[in-house]
């Protein structure tokens, strides 16, 4: 792999955690800790077109769902 490519892929991680980050920061503001709805996160999904598999994206969102209660649960402790 291109060095290149390794400094882009490494730009993108850094941009995808800063937006679960930020995912997480607006879940507890609106502190409901409900799982996505499901008609939003198909509608996610239909709307998706692009290289990454649709079943592996589901799981994805799915854990970052997972992710965003539990901030949110930790902070209400």
């Amino acid at each position: 792999m291109s060095l290149t490519l390794r400094h882009q892929l490494t730009a993108l991680d850094r941009a995808l955690a800063h937006l679960l980050d930020e995912r997480a920061r607006l879940s507890r503001e609106l502190a409901c800790g409900a799982p996505l709805p499901a008609p939003v996160l198909q509608d996610v999904l239909a709307r998706t077109e692009g290289d990454f598999p649709a079943p592996a994206l589901e799981r994805v969102f799915e854990a970052v769902d997972e992710g965003c209660r539990r901030a949110t649960e930790e902070l209400s402790r």
